[in-house]
């Protein structure tokens, strides 16, 4: 059994990583060892689709066929990170797989879309169904607690959408219920068989699952990258002396000059989430580091103890 001492970890993170959120908690009686600015509001780019998958894997069964449509797959955003999928039968499972390993923005509208008519049989376009699937989903996260979270694209690639980092925290463990989501994010690459039986192999995105990645590390069970434009976030699950360990990091940093109004609020329609919009005067400062750094840095102050 591993002995985390709070005051030896924080100067371990201290000496080696300028994050600016990590959190690194104790996912069998959630104790915290690290936590800084878990309340904070954060773009949580890639990692909206663990609140996507969660929602939707309410909605229909793992083993649902699922048609990729071209319409969906046509909204995904250039730049995007994608899953190549392609306009045939995918089974839920599959999708949700393409979503987690290579973080494919494709399967996330093409899982949008499914749920979408399933929620409205009567909506008769791709968008209407995503539409409506997203409006659904952000009840959903209002009805089960995560009520500083607020998305409005299931990709993750939109810079509105908020969240924090004790609701991530919140997610996963709900993720870390089931079997299925705990094989396919451990993989450093998967291979799915989809309804007619041909496969498709995705490469893991979390380079602490890669044997070939500096940062390479077996005792990682997985989870989650994500990001977009200047922000990077990371959740690493890491197992030692059979305890399970969650490290979360993103990764960048409020700069020093700001205007005199500073950071301006408002409130969100969907309820009580605070919104932080950036004023003209404020500009981001994207430390060197990259959130596996910070990770890294986190994991060797385990190790030592």
């Amino acid at each position: 059994m591993i002995s985390l001492r709070k005051r030896d970890i924080k100067k371990a993170l201290k000496a080696g990583a300028k994050a600016g959120g990590v959190s690194l908690v104790d996912c069998s009686d959630d104790e915290i060892f690290v936590s800084k600015n878990e309340n904070e509001p954060q773009i949580p780019a890639s990692l909206a689709k663990l609140f996507v998958i969660e929602y939707a894997s309410t909605l229909a069964d793992l083993d649902s066929i699922v048609v990729a449509d071209y319409g969906a797959i046509s909204l995904t955003k250039p730049g995007s990170s994608v899953a190549q999928i392609k306009e045939k039968e995918y089974f839920l499972h599959n999708l949700f797989a393409a979503m987690l390993v290579p973080s494919g923005n494709d399967a996330a509208y093409v899982v949008a879309d499914y749920c979408g008519g399933l929620l409205s049989p009567q909506a008769e376009s791709c968008q209407e169904r995503v539409r409506i699937f997203m409006e659904n989903l952000n009840l959903h996260l209002q009805q089960q607690g995560y009520l500083d979270t607020v998305l409005y694209d299931p990709s993750g690639f939109d810079m509105e959408a908020l969240t924090t980092t004790l609701d991530l925290k919140e997610v996963v463990y709900r993720l870390l219920e089931y079997s299925w989501f705990r094989e396919i994010v451990s993989q450093n690459t998967y291979t799915a068989t989809l309804p007619d039986g041909s496969t498709q192999i995705w490469q893991n995105t979390n380079a602490f699952l890669d044997p070939t990645s500096e940062y390479y590390n077996e005792n990682v069970c997985g989870i989650k990258t994500g990001s977009l434009s200047d922000d990077y976030n990371l959740i690493v699950l890491y197992q030692q002396h059979r305890r399970l360990l969650l490290v979360m990091s993103r990764n960048y940093q409020e700069g020093i000059r700001c205007s005199s109004r500073g950071l301006t609020r408002s409130k969100r329609n969907t309820g009580a989430l605070r919104q932080y919009r950036q004023s003209s005067g404020m500009r981001f400062i994207l430390e060197p580091e990259s959130g596996a750094k910070h990770v890294a840095v986190c994991i060797r102050a385990i190790k030592q103890f």
